[in-house]
């Protein structure tokens, strides 16, 4: 289960956090995101592991491929990721690829 003390709000600086151990820090958006919806995250604790340690690799996925990494359902994922405040699978993959560039 996750630990809903790790998705507590913490304030987000303007420029962005350096890259440690060679893997990319998360994007922004998805960490507000998930500290704003931590009950959310919590009753899907799946995704909230995937965004926090993979979340480059969504990058390069479809939806079907994030629902089988997470062990969610293609549609749950939608809904789950619309809640967090993108209108479709393309709009998320789209924020992450922006911040992969800009890392």
């Amino acid at each position: 289960m996750a630990n809903v003390e790790l998705l507590a709000a913490r304030p987000v600086s303007q420029r962005p956090m350096p890259a440690r151990n060679g893997r990319p820090t998360p994007p922004p958006t998805l960490v507000a995101a998930l500290a704003s919806g931590p009950k959310l995250v919590a009753k899907h604790p799946a995704l909230g592991d995937f965004l926090r340690s993979r979340w480059a690799d969504a990058a390069f996925m479809t939806a079907t491929g994030m629902a089988e990494a997470t062990g969610l359902p293609t549609t749950t994922l939608i809904r789950l990721l619309a809640a967090l405040g993108y209108p479709n699978f393309r709009s998320f993959r789209d924020t992450v690829r922006a911040q992969l560039r800009s890392t």
